[in-house]
């Protein structure tokens, strides 16, 4: 047995590490979202957790990218899902990415198709 507050215990349980960033850093993070970044890029250029940069630009009230599908988006993808068009292809035309709008069809009560092609 390890005896408390020896050197072997502390080494187990690295400490974590909360970074702060200064506004002008917070500045240039959501003027860098802006021109194209992504939560992952910035998380690793400013070196902080993607859900803290999700958090910062939330707070900023920043415009985000690929929010949840509009009702016309919805719309456009039921009748595109019913010319037998796959949701990768309904996902492209969209601008979305395909489980993003599978998720969508499925809130709005849309039967999706398997694979294969058969009704889930």
């Amino acid at each position: 047995m390890v005896p408390r507050g020896s050197p072997e215990v502390n080494a187990r349980v690295p400490k974590q590490v909360q970074r702060r960033l200064r506004p002008t850093a917070i500045k240039d993070l959501v003027a860098r979202y802006q021109a194209g970044g992504t939560v992952y890029q910035l998380a690793t250029q400013f070196a902080i957790h993607r859900t803290t940069v999700s958090s910062l630009l939330e707070r900023r009230r920043g415009p985000r990218r690929n929010g949840p599908l509009s009702p016309a988006q919805i719309d456009r993808a039921k009748e595109l899902c019913v010319t037998g068009q796959s949701l990768a292809n309904v996902a492209r035309q969209i601008g979305y990415q395909a489980n993003t709008v599978r998720l969508a069809l499925v809130k709005a009560g849309v039967r999706t198709r398997d694979c294969h092609g058969r009704e889930r």
